[in-house]
């Protein structure tokens, strides 16, 4: 199943829930930005990382009046940017390119939260997991270094935080704006075979979401 069909499959599934209990659900979908970041290694602060985007579904389940699970599955990219220098075979450097490495992943967060009173602001936390369908580097790219670096791993997990605010548009649809963090905690590979340490990943997310009123 290549990676728009499941995507397909998992937002059908998100509205196919049965919704006869509707006043306790919240069914919305969401685009964003995200910058992302790793660490892990001596080496990992001297990536340059580029601005992605998200989109999906979410789906908010009450458990009080302030208080609800909040999940996410979304399709995310996050875009690395690396520059090689080409030299003569006298050794003298003609120049340089920049090249894209684009990831593109599965995000599912699983988050608790609470929202103040009538105010309208919100925050939220859990954890998530992303799931890597593919990692592509430019075609005209002319090294394969595939061998240099540790296997990348499919799977990402950590934490995520964030807070937000609900504007109402009429009784039963609401645009959300929020500010997220996710932080991963476990080795996603890729590391070089010549350096210590592992990758770990951060992503800062701002996020624009329309809760639906169904």
């Amino acid at each position: 199943m290549n990676k728009t069909k499941l995507l397909v499959v998992v937002i059908g599934l998100f509205f196919s829930i049965n919704l006869d209990a509707q006043n306790d659900f919240k069914i919305g979908i969401n685009v964003g930005l995200n910058y992302p970041d790793i660490r892990g290694n001596e080496f990992a602060k001297f990536n340059n990382f580029k601005v992605g985007y998200l989109f999906g579904v979410s789906l908010d389940y009450y458990l009080k009046e302030n208080l609800s699970i909040k999940a996410n599955v979304n399709f995310e990219t996050k875009i690395r940017e690396f520059e090689l220098t080409f030299f003569d075979n006298q050794a003298q450097e003609i120049g340089t390119q920049n090249y894209n490495e684009v990831f593109e992943y599965i995000n599912i967060p699983i988050l608790l939260k609470y929202e103040f009173g009538n105010s309208k602001f919100f925050v939220n936390g859990g954890p998530f997991l992303n799931y890597l369908l593919s990692n592509k580097i430019d075609e005209d790219y002319p090294n394969d270094d595939s061998r240099l670096v540790t296997q990348q791993k499919k799977i990402d997990f950590g934490l995520s935080a964030g807070i937000g605010t609900n504007l109402s548009l009429n009784e039963k649809n609401d645009l959300v704006i929020e500010l997220r963090n996710d932080l991963g905690i476990i080795d996603t590979g890729g590391v070089p075979n010549q350096v210590n340490g592992t990758i770990k990943t951060n992503a800062i997310k701002l996020m624009l979401g329309w809760n639906l009123g169904i």
